[in-house]
């Protein structure tokens, strides 16, 4: 019996293709450190970069030019990310 436990809860922790993050590009720090200097000079895409924490977190420190969406309230906050369906949205 407790082969087979080892074995059910090894299943059930086995790591899964995440199907719902095959829509989304994953970007990595240098390349939002690289979009963040192309939009300052202006020769960049333009995008929203939004800081998912808590709103306490981002008051005490966040990347300059980011906007504050707690993850726990994005229905409240739809309006931030704007109408814009072709704009790009860089949550961290």
């Amino acid at each position: 019996m407790k082969h087979l436990t080892v074995f059910l809860l090894a299943f059930l922790l086995w790591p899964l293709p995440a199907s719902a993050f095959d829509r989304f590009d994953i970007v990595t720090t240098e390349q939002v450190r690289e979009m963040l200097a192309a939009r300052e000079a202006g020769t960049g895409e333009d995008f929203l970069l939004v800081n998912t924490l808590d709103d306490i977190i981002y008051h005490h420190e966040h990347i300059p030019g980011s906007v504050s969406l707690p993850w726990t309230r994005v229905a409240e906050y739809e309006a931030v990310l704007g109408g814009d369906k072709g704009k790009c949205l860089v949550f961290y």
